[in-house]
């Protein structure tokens, strides 16, 4: 699947996106890690998408079980 077409937002506006997420996150004493920010930049930027940045955490942690990837 290709990277979705760039939502036309700025790098600002990206970064206040990030931000108020993170404030959200950090209510439920569950902030963003730097890795967390850089995936969700990828994927407002047009870069990624949510699927791509999923399978990539899927494969992450089957092979962390010991799960055969298909």
């Amino acid at each position: 699947m290709p990277a979705q077409k760039n939502q036309g937002l700025t790098a600002k506006q990206i970064d206040e996106r990030i931000r108020k997420v993170n404030g959200a996150m950090a209510l439920e004493n569950m902030p963003l890690t730097q890795a967390d920010k850089e995936m969700l930049k990828s994927c407002l930027s047009g870069k990624s998408t949510h699927e791509i940045e999923r399978q990539k955490i899927i494969r992450k942690y089957k092979a962390g079980k010991g799960v055969k990837h298909e």
